[in-house]
């Protein structure tokens, strides 16, 4: 009988691997189909969350209705694509003119930096900067815009179908589930699911807008060429825990470096940015949020670093949202609570993230 058991229990550990084997390739050579799709989601909740604000807005006794708040929040979404494609396409001359000004100014940078390097490490990294010439990827840069606009009419496309879908989304869930007391726990399940998961996107899309604003402020004030790339960046980093918020403030510091001849622009936009995000990272953000990242540190970075090795830079972008979702899924499973308890910050998964917050 034990020896029935061990092998029972060697044979479930096998199929285990194998299933968590298959589920990784698929997750790496899907990599094409599933990235648009996940993207598309957040999209579709980030749309659902505006429209049902939209909808709850009452002056008086006058209510705006279902259809008017589905197309402001349609037309929110299209400002916000028309505005990042409009900043990007109008900065692409400027960095191209103002290139040989920067790598002239490295150059004098790294001829500073002489007595430190030595002279041979000096003419090693001249070298390296005179052959970096930006006009010759710009082919390069073209095709990836190329891919880059077939991969948006692919979301918007998956967005446009979700949204039809989205009314008959939990009629078809619940319906899997014959018994009432199981389509009631399913339609429990994905409500909780897709508010926490709303309210993340909505606040964190909020935060990071106010975040990217009050850098532009501030990089405008000083002169920093590209500000408003610059301040795009921040907003899209800052969905990137802990890294993008340090990536963020970088870059524009290195372009103040090679941008002025003294260092004061350097260290105010390092100040700044950096008061910046820790005033609305530190402090506002958690307000806003309540208990909806009520995730284990740690587990964020391991989930930041797995998503980043498997889906690159979109997933580390997608990170925080998918183990929002797994976390939510295994609190609500019996089997996999334990899973949800290692992934929270202090155990409590009483409440649904998200919820707690409302209380």
């Amino acid at each position: 009988m034990e020896a029935s058991d061990g092998r029972e229990a060697l044979r479930n550990a096998g199929l285990a691997i194998i299933a968590v084997g298959v589920v990784l390739a698929g997750l790496v050579y899907g990599r094409t189909f599933l990235v648009p799709l996940a993207i598309s989601i957040l999209v579709w909740n980030l749309l659902e969350a505006m429209i049902q604000r939209f909808a709850s807005v009452r002056l008086g006794s006058f209510q705006v209705p279902k259809w008017l708040a589905a197309i402001l929040g349609i037309a929110v979404v299209l400002l916000g694509l028309y505005l990042v494609v409009s900043i990007l396409l109008s900065q692409v001359d400027a960095v191209t003119l103002a290139w040989p000004r920067y790598v002239e100014r490295l150059q004098t940078i790294v001829g500073d930096l002489t007595q430190w390097l030595g002279a041979e490490q000096s003419a090693k990294l001249r070298e390296a900067f005179a052959k970096i010439d930006l006009t010759q990827r710009l082919p390069g840069a073209f095709a990836s815009a190329q891919s880059f606009i077939v991969t948006l009419l692919l979301i918007l496309a998956y967005v446009g179908f979700l949204f039809v879908e989205s009314g008959y989304m939990t009629q078809k869930i619940v319906a899997m589930f014959p018994d009432q007391t199981r389509a009631q726990e399913a339609r429990k399940v994905l409500n909780d699911v897709s508010d926490s998961v709303r309210r993340y996107i909505s606040v964190k899309t909020g935060v990071s807008a106010l975040t990217g604003v009050s850098c532009y402020i501030v990089m405008r004030w000083l002169g920093i060429d590209f500000a408003a790339t610059w301040a795009l960046l921040i907003f899209f980093l800052n969905f990137i825990p802990n890294i993008g918020s340090i990536v963020g403030v970088s870059l524009p510091a290195l372009v103040a470096l090679v941008q002025f001849d003294t260092l004061g622009p350097f260290v105010l936009v390092v100040l700044c940015l950096t008061a910046i995000n820790l005033v609305i990272g530190s402090v506002l953000e958690p307000m806003l949020m309540g208990k909806t990242l009520n995730m284990s540190p740690f587990a964020i970075i391991l989930s930041l670093a797995f998503w980043g090795t498997i889906w690159g830079i979109i997933g580390m972008f997608l990170s925080v949202p998918i183990m929002v979702l797994v976390m939510i899924i295994c609190a609500h499973v019996p089997g996999w609570r334990w899973v949800a308890i290692l992934l929270s910050k202090d155990g409590n998964i009483d409440e649904p993230p998200g919820r707690a917050s409302a209380s």
